[in-house]
This record gives C-alpha cells, structure tokens and sequence, in this order.
C-alpha cells in the first residue's frame, strides 16, 4: 500500500482548516473513529486509525473502501443506517444518528453510536459526509444486563403469591402486580390509578366498613403502620363475603422514586379461618380440662344444698331449719358464681378490648383454674399494686394464662421437678420502643417528656426449665415437647398472637432446673374502661460517680447495661462470670454496689457469688436480676435482697441503684466524723 497520504484525508485536513464548525463537530463528538466519505465516488471512504483499532484490526491492512466496514455491521443496523443516511441527504435538518452493531476482529460484538453530517456544494447538494464513531459496547452491555434483571424483577412481580401494590404520596397506585390487580377486583387500568372505590376494609371485630381515613392504607401514607396488620377485605354491597389479608406497609424515602408506600397483601383467608377453628379447639380443650374441677366443684355443692335441705326437712326447731335452708342458699350462690365464670371463659364470639382492675382479674382467675392442678400443685398470686389496671380482651387474656398454667403444671408433672406456680403483675413503662410506637400508631403520638405505661402480668413456675433450643422455637405453631396426642404444640404461639394483637410484648425467660417465667405486657387500662394514654415520664435518680460492679453472661446485654449504667451517672467495672467476679473481688476490686445475674455459666450462681462477697465485704449492697423471679427465700440464700426482673427500665434500674446504695450508704459508720 502506498505511503502517501490519501487524497480525501488531505481535503478533511483543508476543510478542518477552513470550517470552524467541522472542527466544532470533531471536538464534540469524543471520537472513538472519524471516517470521511466521497458520495461522488461512493466506494472511496477515509477511516481514521482509531476506527479500525477500535474493531481490533490493523489500520495498515486496510483499504479505505466503504465496502469494508459495510460487511463488519450487522445487516439489520446496516439497514436503519442507510435510511438515515438518505434521508438525511434529503434533509439536512433530519439527524444521522443511531446506534449499529459492528462484529469485531476477534468475533465479539461492539456496540457503536455512528452520527454523520453532509457536507454540501455551494448548490446544497450532498457530496462528502463526514462521520464519528463512539465506542458504546460497556454502556450497552449495562444496559442489556440491567433489562434482563428487570425482566427477571417484573416476572417475580408478577408471579409473586402475595398482591404488591406501589402508591405516591397522593395515595394513587403507581405500581401493582398481578396478584394485586387480581384482588382489587381484576382492574387492569392504565398506572397511576386511584383506589378501587368499591375496595373496603372492615373492622375485625365489628364487620363494618372503616372509614377511608381509618383504612390501613391511608395510616400507612401517615406513617400509623408500624407492624403487619390483618383486615377482611371486600367489595361494596358484598359484605358478607369477604377474604382476610395480612396487610404489611414499607415507607420508601427516595422522592425521586415516585413511590411513598409499598403494601403487601396476601390473602391469609383460609390461615385465618384455621387460626380461628384452633383458638376455638383450644378453648374446648381447655374447657374439656376444666371438667373434672368443675364437675366436682359442683359435686360439692350439690351434696351440701341436698344435705342442707334434708336436715331441714327434719329440723324441728325453726331457728334450725333457717340456718340450713341459709347453708342452702349460700351454695346455690357458690354455683351461680361459678356458672358465671365459666360462661364467660367459654363464650364463643371474642369481646372488644376493655379495662379490667388486674388483681381482681387474676383473683378471679385462681378459682378458676384451681380445680384443674394436682393437689400438690400451689397456685400463687403475688402481691402487687391492688390499683394497677390492663387494657386487652379479658376473655382472650383468660385463654392466655389457661394455657401458660396448664402448659406450668404439665412440665410439673412430667419432670417430677417443682411444685409451685406463680402469677404477678407489676407496672413498667415500654421495655422496647417499638411497643410505644405500636401505640402510638393507634392514638395521637406523644409529647415530648411522656411515654406510655403497661401492665405486666407474669407466669412463672419452679419447674424443669427449658434449655436454649427448646426456648428458641417455643412460640412456634404447632412445636411441642409433649407426647404424641398429648398436646398441639399451639399454646404458646396463640398466647404469643394474642398479645401481639393486643399491641403489647411477650417475653419468656427460664432457667434450667429452676424454671420458666412468661411475661405478657399488655397497654394499661383506665378508671373509665379505656386504654390510658401516655403519661408524663417519672425523673429518673441519678448516680455520683458511684461504681457498680455488674456481672452478666449474655454479650449484648452486659454492653447494653453498662451503657445504661454509665448514662445514669455511674462508673461501671464488668465481669461474664461469677467466678471471674470473685476472683476480682478477692483481688481487692474497689466498687460500691454489686448488681449480678443469678444463673451464669461456670459454676457460681449470683446468690452464691453475693453470699461470699457478703464474707468479706459486708457493707457492699446486691442487687439481683433475672429474667426468672420464681426463686424462694431459700434459694436465694442468706443474701436477701431485691430482684430486678428483666428486662428492667432505666427508671426501674436507677431507682433500684439509688435506693440500694442510700439504704447502704445510712447503714455504714461515718468514719469521718
């Protein structure tokens, strides 16, 4: 090939020279190739070196024919960019401009965006065009990869078994799956749509439509719906058909999205109406248990009215007979008393939440189940604050603690190990945040400085524990360590669903060979039979500079308590172990309250750990804490002291410190006086 320059290469130099805006064309265009074409002589092309390298061929074995990079492009780019090309010619307003294919020297493919201008004689016809390439293949590459996986997303989309639905912060659905469209009533509008007007909720325990400001898709544009939330949904004027859906609300904070709220429907109709068979099931089961107490409950009484008014039948004297016939009277009230009872424990439709004065509730709950336990079985009310109030569905909370007594007095039996079970209650301000904002999402919020209160009611019992594994899965439907046929594994998983429905927590601690405390806290109840409202948070005391020496096992909370304990104006020294704690201890550490766990690994439990610290440091104060609070006095041993149960609240914990160290601190001699 010759050396010498090509002749349209040497006019493109002359026309760069003389043209500014062919110049401004070539700078512009980031040029990954420039080819210069004679329309005159269209089988004469001028490519730029760059053009051929960026196909991975070598420029110098190249003509400068357009034939050439005419059989690299594929036939079907070939063409758009010949329709371009004419009608650009035809046109000098219409763009050369589109994005063709080329196959490489290696076989692989590159994508390239080939714009063009005319250049025209002083008549305006066409004869060169000047062209660039920009090499686009990774941009594509992205793109193409980036189609597929929406591809894939919106085939998941729609596949999905639960109804997806995207709405703006208008409330109009922006987005939504078939599933979704298929349960709105098979609307296959155009997005963005409005809300199906003949789409309802209904109120779950009155079956009536809620108000569109009270629906669960307008409280979760308001941010109200913190947690999954179950509905019966329907069509206007079909009320009495209906399918429950679990409705769960994500808020998306990207307004460049045009999506505010992401909403999850599914369709839990047949889950809801097993729930409800089984709920029913364990109340008969419950109720079947009941029998044999009730039955010889009543066998008392019965005996004690026909005795009484046999006795009165014969009684000559009348004063005799009356006091009989008041012997009489007195067990038919008894009955009365226990029908009630039993009648509201077995009523079938569940009531609404009310507020119920809680000792009376367990007071009430104790003469119930009392006939169920073994004789060598003691159930135990502690003593608690006689005002304190609950607000949930009594009835349901009746369920609840049958089930965790029954579920007490079975592990009782089976292990031969314990004998005693234990209700108390106490109140305690939100022990997890997300319990407030539960509340919140169902009232007004709260002001700054105010919380809510709850009451929580604790079933504990002294016998075998569980262990971790058992304690992990314990709440699962359908998970028991009962015998076959002994049981259906759902006791603890409907007691779990009835308190989350109440908008409160459940918590379960045990202790193997110790035993087992399951806490319900449940929203506090009012005077008027309302749930109360938040209330102004109680100043919490504040420490000196006192050291508290804490010893705990668990990771998480030891961290978590030492920086509650620092945050309440203490220093804090740590140990995992009861052992290491002595150990210190016996090495002189200097501290001024000892606040420990009772069952730790390694051997010394804090009871133990408090008695030898007792032996050598006698004016140092203790303080348990557990998640278990069935000990006895004498387990606890000659350290009597107070026992924080968790998970305690920083004002339960400051003012427990405080008033741990000033009762210390007026027992100890001013040596300084």
């Amino acid at each position: 090939m010759s050396a010498e320059k090509h002749y349209l290469e040497v006019e493109l130099e002359e026309l760069i020279q003389n043209d500014p805006s062919i110049w401004k064309f070539i700078r512009e265009s980031s040029l990954d190739g420039v080819w210069y074409w004679d329309l005159e002589n269209p089988e004469a092309e001028y490519m730029s070196p760059e053009f051929w390298r960026n196909f991975g061929f070598d420029p110098a074995t190249k003509e400068h024919l357009a034939s050439e990079w005419q059989d690299l492009i594929f036939p079907e780019d070939l063409k758009l960019a010949t329709e371009n090309f004419e009608k650009h010619l035809a046109d000098p307003s219409y763009p050369y401009d589109q994005v063709v294919r080329y196959r490489r020297a290696d076989g692989e493919v590159s994508w390239v965006r080939c714009r063009g201008v005319a250049v025209r004689d002083k008549a305006g016809k066409p004869i060169r065009l000047l062209g660039a390439h920009n090499d686009i293949t990774d941009q594509k590459q992205q793109e193409v990869a980036a189609q597929e996986a929406s591809d894939v997303l919106e085939m998941v989309f729609n596949t999905a078994a639960s109804g997806i639905i995207a709405l703006d912060a208008d409330g109009r659905i922006v987005q939504a799956n078939n599933h979704a469209r298929h349960m709105l009533g098979g609307i296959s509008d155009p997005t963005p749509f409005s809300w199906p007007e003949d789409i309802m909720f209904l109120d779950p325990d009155t079956l009536r439509p809620v108000a569109e400001k009270d629906s669960p898709i307008m409280m979760g544009l308001r941010k109200e719906v913190t947690h999954p939330v179950i509905f019966p949904m329907t069509r206007k004027g079909e009320e009495k058909t209906y399918r429950h859906v679990r409705l769960e609300t994500s808020r998306v904070d990207n307004p460049t999205s045009g999506v505010t709220l992401v909403i999850v429907l599914a369709d839990v109709s047949n889950a809801e109406r097993v729930r409800q068979a089984v709920e029913r099931k364990g109340r008969l089961d419950a109720l079947g248990q009941l029998t044999g107490g009730i039955a010889h409950d009543f066998n008392n009484l019965l005996a004690s009215q026909l005795y009484a008014i046999e006795l009165a039948r014969k009684a000559s004297e009348g004063e005799r007979r009356n006091s009989y016939l008041e012997i009489a009277e007195k067990t038919i009230n008894r009955g009365r008393a226990l029908t009630s009872r039993l009648l509201t424990f077995a009523r079938r439709q569940p009531g609404l939440a009310t507020s119920r004065n809680t000792m009376e509730t367990l007071e009430e709950f104790r003469t119930l189940v009392r006939p169920m336990l073994e004789a060598h079985i003691d159930i135990v009310i502690k003593d608690f604050d006689p005002e304190l109030r609950h607000f949930c569905d009594q009835t349901q909370l009746e369920t609840a603690l049958m089930n965790l007594v029954l579920n007490a007095r079975d592990a009782i039996l089976k292990s031969g190990i314990g004998s005693k079970i234990e209700i108390g209650a106490r109140p305690v301000r939100a022990p997890k945040q997300s319990l407030d904002d539960i509340q919140i999402s169902n009232q007004t919020g709260t002001a700054e400085g105010s919380t809510y209160r709850y009451a929580e009611i604790t079933v504990s019992d002294d016998g075998p524990g569980m262990d971790d594994a058992t304690l992990a899965r314990c709440t699962d439907p359908f998970f028991t360590t009962k015998e076959s046929g002994s049981g259906t594994g759902l006791g603890l998983a409907m007691v779990y669903g009835f308190v989350r429905q109440s908008e409160g927590n459940l918590s379960i601690y045990s202790e193997i060979e110790a035993g087992t405390a399951v806490q319900m806290t449940l929203p506090r109840g009012t005077t008027e039979g309302e749930r109360e409202g938040p209330m102004p948070e109680d100043e919490m005391v504040r420490g000196s500079g006192e050291t508290v020496f804490l010893v705990e096992d668990e990771p998480d909370l030891l961290f978590i308590m030492t920086e509650m304990i620092n945050d309440l104006g203490y220093n804090v020294i740590s140990a995992d172990t009861g052992a290491e704690a002595l150990a210190r201890i016996e090495g002189g550490e200097a501290f001024d309250l000892l606040l420990t766990d009772v069952v730790m690994p390694g051997g010394l439990s804090g009871f133990e750990l408090a008695d030898r610290l007792r032996k050598l440091r006698p004016d140092v104060p203790v303080l348990y804490t557990s998640g278990y609070t069935g000990f006895t006095a004498s387990e606890m041993g000659p350290v009597q002291s107070r026992l924080l149960q968790k998970p305690a609240s920083p004002l339960e914990l400051s003012e427990a410190i405080n008033v741990s160290l000033t009762i210390a601190g007026n027992a100890r001699p001013d040596f300084g006086a």
